[in-house]
């Protein structure tokens, strides 16, 4: 069992996590180092416990510029294997972080697909799912 809750705590109690050497292997990168850059949040490693797909990426400081695609599902492209097929040319490309801009119907269901398929990070906006329910369910 872990006993720290984020990449930065373990970091400040001198912990070099799983994640974090798997992302000084990817940034060509001394472990050691990355640990003080994440201890002093020069750099975060966004690594959800419960994205179980997931393959740690860094953001900061000496790391290399990370490939963000955004998507979703809206009013007027709405087809979930579409947006799907997006996902997979998008990782094919080497995207390490995807952005779901979904505003319209089950956004919980296609995200919940998303995050099963992809090891990129996950962003989201989450007012949009407020306002793409209110609206899906106005139809």
């Amino acid at each position: 069992m872990r006993s720290y809750k984020t990449q930065m705590e373990a970091a400040k109690r001198g912990i070099l996590t799983p994640e974090m050497e798997t992302v000084a292997r990817k940034e060509d990168m001394d472990p050691a180092r990355l640990r003080a850059l994440v201890a002093c949040g020069e750099v975060a490693i966004p690594c959800n416990v419960r994205h179980t797909s997931i393959s740690p990426e860094g953001i900061g400081t000496g790391l290399r510029t990370k490939i963000n695609v955004n998507l979703g599902i809206s009013g007027d492209a709405n087809n979930y294997e579409a947006e799907m097929q997006k996902v997979d040319m998008a990782l094919s490309f080497g995207a390490e972080a995807i952005m779901d801009l979904s505003n319209y119907g089950k956004t919980n269901t296609f995200r919940r697909a998303l995050i099963d398929r992809s090891p990129a990070m996950i962003g989201t906006v989450p007012m949009y799912d407020a306002i793409g329910y209110r609206a899906f369910r106005a139809e």
